[in-house]
């Protein structure tokens, strides 16, 4: 049989390995930002709006601002999970690579907090809380 034959990284390989993973890290960040921001967008038109104007100021319209911040936080929440989903795949490739190297990213535990958030957003919309 044949015997795999581990190798140590150099010091320059580590070197460019981290620098693949910081700019990983900030391409979540950014992705968390967009989120984030189209989340607090969402949930502010939803609250700003609701606020009542009076009988006289009654508006009619087919695309009310309720569905305007649903739609809003529907989209930060997917962009999340796009960006988890290319987050996995460029850790798997990472792995693949360099098997030894291990590192925890927290800027996917930030992603999911946001999303945790983005979540309940989502539900007090929905049940008109």
């Amino acid at each position: 049989m044949k015997e795999s034959v581990r190798q140590e990284l150099d010091q320059s390989t580590k070197l460019a390995f981290d620098r693949t993973q910081l700019a990983a890290d900030r391409t979540i960040l950014a992705w968390v930002r967009t989120a984030t921001s189209l989340i607090t967008f969402g949930f502010a038109i939803y609250s700003f709006f609701g606020i009542p104007t009076g009988a006289g100021h009654a508006h009619v319209s087919h695309l009310g601002p309720r569905v305007f911040a649903l739609a809003l936080i529907a989209i930060g929440l997917l962009s999340l999970m796009f960006a988890a989903i290319q987050r996995q795949r460029d850790i798997k490739v990472t792995k693949l690579l360099y098997p030894d190297v291990k590192r925890v990213s927290m800027a996917s535990t930030v992603g999911f907090m946001v999303a945790a958030l983005g979540v309940l957003a989502l539900v007090i919309l929905l049940l008109r809380l």
